[in-house]
């Protein structure tokens, strides 16, 4: 038995957890907790970011795919295939017109209606890279989280 300013107890065995214990196990805990919280947040904003990439493609495919189906020689009937750089809102042949309306701004959909995030252009460069061969460059540009992106498609229409 012990005495302890006047009073007298028996010490048989700690049991339980003393108030600092609790506490730093908390911070331990706490500082976990926003550890993954943060890795959370950047997962999502990766996966945002992956979606606006597979969107750009997607448009920048179809436009591609758009231009290697036009007729090489349709030079006079369609302006899609004459050298230079044509924004969205150039017809593409037979009822493609793609992006008619406001310029050349276009959503997820292609459609220029609702939120529009994507700019879509495309230029064309006459006998490159050999003779009978139009070189088609599509550009596809959006602004996330306030930076500039954007990716850049080429392929290649041959006279048939």
């Amino acid at each position: 038995m012990k005495t302890v300013h006047g009073s007298q107890f028996t010490v048989h065995g700690q049991k339980g957890l003393t108030l600092i214990e609790v506490l730093i196990a908390l911070t331990i805990l706490s500082i976990g907790l926003l550890g993954v919280a943060l890795m959370q947040v950047t997962s999502i904003s990766g996966g945002m970011f992956g979606r606006e990439m597979a969107v750009s493609t997607t448009l920048g495919q179809d436009m591609l795919e758009k231009l290697r189906t036009l007729e090489y020689t349709s030079l006079t009937t369609d302006n899609a295939l004459l050298s230079g750089n044509h924004p969205d809102s150039t017809d593409v042949s037979d009822g493609l017109a793609v992006g008619v309306g406001s310029a050349n701004i276009t959503d997820e959909r292609g459609q220029t209606t609702g939120p529009q995030i994507y700019t879509r252009t495309w230029s064309v460069t006459d006998s490159s890279p050999a003779t009978n061969m139009k070189t088609l460059t599509v550009t596809i540009s959006w602004t996330a989280k306030g930076a500039a992106h954007s990716i850049i498609m080429t392929g290649v229409k041959v006279r048939s």
